[in-house]
């Protein structure tokens, strides 16, 4: 740090040499064209663009070298906000050369994006949650721990990443964690658990040590590249006892969730499932296409195979609640019913046809035994249980 910045601006002036940095490469221009342009040193652009190294300038120099990149002082930190900028600069290989545009600010910007409606996600569903008191791994649901597992994995890439100075490697392991692993697989299936389950019962606070868990580390990892984002996560999510509440950049890198990871061959069983979730939401998509259904809880799934390693790799899982529908059976399609075979599971029949029973109030899933008030028997225990009338 400059002996000249106070550390209250020492970040300032590291996102504006991120921002002019992008804004030249965006301009095709190099620091030699830029530096001439402006009328100061190669040297100083060179100063001032050095990735995590602060460099104070004049008022006069930053008045200058925004004339050069032809954009008003006010919106350059405006239009590329300071996170964004850093984003960029963490996602971009520094063994090649750099790429700037706005369409990969765009892009860049759907990511982010995306990162932090996973963690609003987390956030949204940890109110009240006593991070002190999570649940053990022995007693967790194996979904969970499955993502548990993955988070694991995740951690791990990105510690080996930050010691090898591989920043891009991070944003695109988390980005593709976010992506592939948690919004279009576990937390669109935890919902029902977290939003229907007893608030204090097990199943729930599963997915919420699962949730803390993964919130937790996410931040941490992320913060050297998204500071100020991941400050504001962790300043709005629940700690322990342990955790320096101040700042998540006052706390300790991750160093991993070994306790919680599930063995080799339960995670392959995972992969099958997953696999066959998608080879099941293909068919649910034609059926809502053809008007047979509606939304994916109104449907009556029946799975049929001559392949036992996928009946197998299913035993014990709920596959209802996996793939987010009223009723799933290994059965042979009824009659009437949208047919389909599988894309990763050609082997794989699938049916859906017209869910049966009575649609819950509460959870909206069908059910044939449901009570006076029309409730499945999972939210009939639930509300027995609360000081309110359904």
């Amino acid at each position: 740090m400059g002996k000249d910045i106070s550390f209250k601006n020492h970040d300032r002036f590291i996102h504006l040499g991120i921002a002019i940095a992008a804004l030249r490469k965006m301009r095709g221009m190099s620091q030699e064209q830029l530096a001439e342009k402006a009328g100061i040193s190669r040297s100083l652009i060179s100063a001032i663009e050095a990735p995590g190294l602060a460099k104070s300038f004049s008022l006069d120099v930053f008045f200058n070298l925004a004339d050069a990149l032809d954009i008003d002082p006010a919106d350059l930190i405006k239009e590329y906000g300071a996170d964004i900028v850093r984003l960029w600069a963490g996602s971009a290989d520094y063994h090649a050369d750099v790429r700037c545009s706005k369409e990969i600010f765009k892009q860049l910007s759907q990511s982010y994006l995306k990162f932090r409606n996973t963690a609003r996600y987390c956030l949204g569903n940890l109110n009240e949650f006593d991070p002190d008191n999570l649940v053990a791994p022995e007693d967790m649901e194996e979904l969970d721990r499955w993502a548990l597992t993955r988070l694991d994995a995740l951690v791990q890439v990105c510690r080996k990443a930050y010691d090898n100075y591989e920043f891009h490697v991070v944003s695109h392991a988390i980005n593709d964690f976010c992506v592939v692993e948690l919004s279009s697989f576990y937390l669109d299936i935890i919902k029902d658990r977290l939003y229907c389950e007893e608030k204090d019962g097990l199943r729930r606070r599963s997915a919420q040590s699962a949730l803390f868990l993964i919130l937790d580390a996410m931040a941490k990892l992320f913060a050297p590249i998204l500071a100020f984002t991941c400050d504001e996560i962790w300043q709005s999510m629940p700690h322990r006892a342990s955790d320096d509440a101040r700042n998540v950049l006052l706390n300790q890198m991750p160093e991993g969730f070994a306790q919680y990871a599930l063995e080799d061959t339960a995670m392959e069983k995972w992969d099958v499932v997953m696999k066959l979730r998608q080879d099941v939401n293909g068919v649910l998509e034609k059926a809502r296409a053809d008007k047979r259904i509606g939304k994916a809880l109104e449907a009556h799934v029946t799975l049929a195979t001559e392949d036992a390693a996928i009946r197998s790799a299913c035993e014990g899982v709920n596959l209802a609640e996996v793939c987010i529908v009223s009723d799933c059976v290994w059965a042979q399609p009824e009659e009437g019913a949208e047919v389909g075979t599988g894309v990763n599971y050609p082997s794989l029949t699938i049916g859906v046809s017209e869910a049966k029973g009575t649609k819950c109030p509460r959870c909206w899933m069908h059910s044939q035994q449901a009570n006076a008030e029309g409730l499945c028997p999972r939210c009939a225990a639930v509300v027995a249980k609360m000081d309110v009338e359904f």
